[in-house]
């Protein structure tokens, strides 16, 4: 059987990416340093003016180390953990290095002599916001694994897996919702919004669309359906499916108890580092999917017993 590195090929092309922006950025900088006042600003305060400033030389030094060292630990990170989990994790690793680059050295570039530092200035988060989404999807996709094919006979589920009683023609479906509750959602919100919406009032009127594109999918991770029926287990948000596993990938259901940040590391779509998949808003309750050569999935979800139930009498019929 063959493996598919192509997961952790895209993990080593984020590695690599981190430093080569870093790189990119410092000899950009040295590039403009006769147009760049020394010192240069690298903080902005609530009211969008500059607080505090740095040499030159240090600024660059400290994008740099920046630029490099916070992505290369989520690559670290990623080399720990199930192969299947390494294309995700290089995607937010080379999106965090194209942005982190973009606004550091971009924020530092674009001062000039007798003018009013910007912490973001347009011409350059613009391009970075597009950059960071490009580079990212791109190593996602790279990164994505193949699942292997379902062929011969499927092996029976265990005696033990919970069915219902009912006759083969019978048909079955069955609906939840996996939800976080509303003071965390609400919390949760503040956290991520509250920085932003003190750089748009700021003089920043863009941040207003990065805010909003983080609210709605705040809103889109923290609430989703869950449905079991003939076609299998999807777990979706306004359409955009979480996970979605076919009847003829599933080995057997079941339930198990879950706590988010021992076992995933927080709430929302996660991937545990064993691989698992998880749609994780609480602790507590939740229904556990084996599949056919691939990492279990799990959804907090009440009821998840019946959910199991369920899906387990119809993964039986799947010849």
């Amino acid at each position: 059987m063959t493996t598919d590195r192509r997961p952790t090929h895209a993990l080593v092309a984020s590695a690599v990416l981190a430093p080569v922006v870093a790189a990119v950025g410092t000899g950009l900088a040295y590039a403009v340093r006769d147009l760049v006042p020394d010192p240069v600003a690298v903080h902005w305060g609530l009211d969008g003016e500059p607080d505090r400033w740095q040499p030159f030389g240090a600024a660059v030094v400290t994008a740099a180390v920046i630029t490099t060292v916070m992505p290369l630990a989520l690559v670290g990170l990623g080399a720990l953990m199930h192969r299947s989990a390494r294309g995700p994790l290089a995607a937010v690793a080379g999106g965090l290095a194209v942005f982190l680059g973009g606004v550091l050295f971009g924020g530092l570039l674009a001062q000039r002599p007798g003018q009013v530092p910007q912490a973001f200035p347009p011409q350059w988060a613009v391009p970075t916001l597009v950059l960071t989404a490009l580079v990212a999807v791109g190593l996602w996709r790279w990164g994505r694994t193949t699942p292997p094919e379902v062929t011969g006979a499927r092996a029976p589920l265990p005696a033990d897996a919970p069915r219902l009683d009912v006759t083969p023609t019978t048909r079955l479906a069955w609906t939840g919702r996996a939800s976080l509750r509303v003071g965390p959602t609400a919390a949760l919100a503040v956290v991520v919004a509250l920085p932003l919406v003190w750089v748009a009032l700021a003089g920043f009127a863009w941040v207003w669309l990065l805010a909003l594109a983080l609210g709605a999918l705040l809103a889109l991770t923290l609430s989703a359906r869950v449905t079991v029926d003939a076609s299998g287990l999807r777990v979706s948000s306004a359409g955009l499916s979480w996970s979605r596993v076919p009847l003829e990938r599933v080995a057997s259901a079941g339930t198990t108890t879950v706590s988010p940040l021992r076992e995933f590391g927080g709430w929302g779509w996660r991937i545990g580092v064993d691989g698992r998949r998880g749609y994780v808003t609480r602790a507590g309750e939740a229904l556990v999917v084996h599949r056919v050569g691939e990492p279990d999935v799990v959804v907090t979800v009440d009821d998840a017993d019946e959910a199991a139930a369920v899906l387990n009498t119809l993964a039986a019929r799947v010849g």
